[in-house]
């Protein structure tokens, strides 16, 4: 097996094993005697999404494919993303507040694809959050799309420059592949993370 396979599939199962461990945990902390929580249960739904979400994302990285990147109406666009990312601030005691100041004539996005890469670096900013709140805020103009993160003070280890053959989890890898896709360029500074994306003829 070349080494590229082997670390996706090792990454896949300790990325999945700790979905389990987390449902684990959530159902050992419960009295047998009594139904979850109100909060246990967003938890434990939390953490399956989470788990939902980490196969979906090895099937696309072991195929090769992507989300649609079709352009969808800014407020809808934002909607759909503010829902993704919920289950996220559960699951880090986090308050998600996504804002945007987009002039009409600009405010497109580019679908599923762009979301799925702002979940997958909201993803492992949230834990430098540390339970606090986390801003993001998405502009755009007629030639880019730009959003950002704060507070952040810098990019996660797991997206800094190494080799291809490096130990990644699949939400590090599916950011990597996303931000080759959409040819964005994230970077940090001033405490906070910032992605510009291009738009480009493909969307």
């Amino acid at each position: 097996m070349e080494k590229y396979s082997e670390l996706f599939i090792r990454a896949a199962l300790h990325d999945l094993a700790n979905v389990l461990a987390g449902v684990r945990g959530i159902v050992d902390l419960t009295s047998p005697e009594e139904p979850l929580s109100p909060r246990d249960r967003g938890r434990l739904e939390a953490v399956l999404d989470e788990g939902a979400i980490t196969l979906e994302r090895c099937r696309h990285l072991a195929m090769g494919t992507f989300p649609s990147g079709a352009l969808e109406a800014g407020q809808d666009w934002r909607d759909q993303l503010s829902e993704d990312l919920a289950p996220l601030g559960l699951l880090f005691r986090t308050r998600i507040e996504l804002t945007a100041a987009v002039a009409p004539e600009d405010d497109q996005w580019p679908g599923g694809l762009l979301r799925g890469y702002l979940h997958a670096v909201t993803r492992q900013v949230l834990p430098y959050a540390k339970g606090g709140l986390l801003g993001i805020h998405c502009t755009a103009g007629p030639r880019e799309w730009r959003v950002r993160w704060h507070p952040a003070a810098a990019i996660p280890d797991s997206l800094a420059p190494g080799p291809e053959d490096r130990s990644r989890d699949i939400c590090a890898r599916w950011t990597l592949a996303c931000a080759s896709a959409l040819e964005a360029d994230l970077t940090s500074g001033e405490g906070a993370l910032q992605v510009r994306i291009p738009r480009t003829s493909r969307w």
